[in-house]
C-alpha cells in the first residue's frame, strides 16, 4: 500500500477498530442481506460506522413509558415494525445499535432471534467514539459452561 493509504488505514483501525474496518471491506455488506437496526434514533448521534448494509430505524425520539401499559404499548408498537422488516427478506447478518432504553435493544435481539435464527451483532460504544463489534454466540456460551 501506499504510505497516505497506510495511514487512512491507521486512523480509522484507531477510531473504530479493526472489525469494523474488515465488516467495511467485505463484500457481502453491499449484496442486500445486511441489516442494521437502530434501536432509537434521535438520542445519540450515530455515524457511517453504524450504517452497514440498509439501515432501519426501529424508533426515534422519546417513547412513552408513564405507565406500565404505556411502555408496553409503546414497545409492542416498535416491535411489530422491526417484525415486518425482519419478515422483508433473508438477511444473513444483523447488527443492533442499541440506543435508548435497554429493554427495547433486548426485545429486538430477541425478535432477530425468533424470526431468522441469527444472532444480532451489537455495536458496542466502547468511549472516545470507537465502536466494536460484539458477535457472540448464546449457544456455544452455554455448551462451555456444561464443561
Amino acid at each position: 500500500m501506499r504510505p497516505e493509504t497506510d495511514k487512512l488505514v491507521e486512523k480509522f483501525i484507531e477510531l473504530h477498530g479493526e472489525s469494523a474496518l474488515i465488516n467495511r471491506l467485505t463484500p457481502e455488506m453491499n449484496d442486500g442481506s445486511v441489516l442494521t437496526i437502530i434501536s432509537n434514533a434521535g438520542v445519540h448521534p450515530y455515524h457511517d460506522l453504524h450504517k452497514r448494509g440498509e439501515v432501519f430505524i426501529a424508533s426515534e425520539g422519546n417513547i412513552d413509558f408513564s405507565s406500565e401499559e404505556a411502555a408496553i404499548r409503546e414497545i409492542e408498537k416498535i416491535l411489530i415494525l422491526v417484525s415486518k422488516k425482519l419478515k422483508e427478506k433473508r438477511w444473513k447478518r444483523v447488527y443492533l445499535v442499541p440506543f435508548g432504553p435497554a429493554p427495547l435493544s433486548l426485545q429486538i435481539k430477541s425478535l432477530v432471534q425468533k424470526i431468522l435464527d441469527i444472532e444480532t451483532i451489537d455495536v458496542l460504544h466502547i468511549g472516545n467514539g470507537q465502536h466494536i463489534d460484539l458477535k457472540l454466540d448464546p449457544r456455544k456460551i452455554a455448551i462451555k459452561s456444561s464443561e
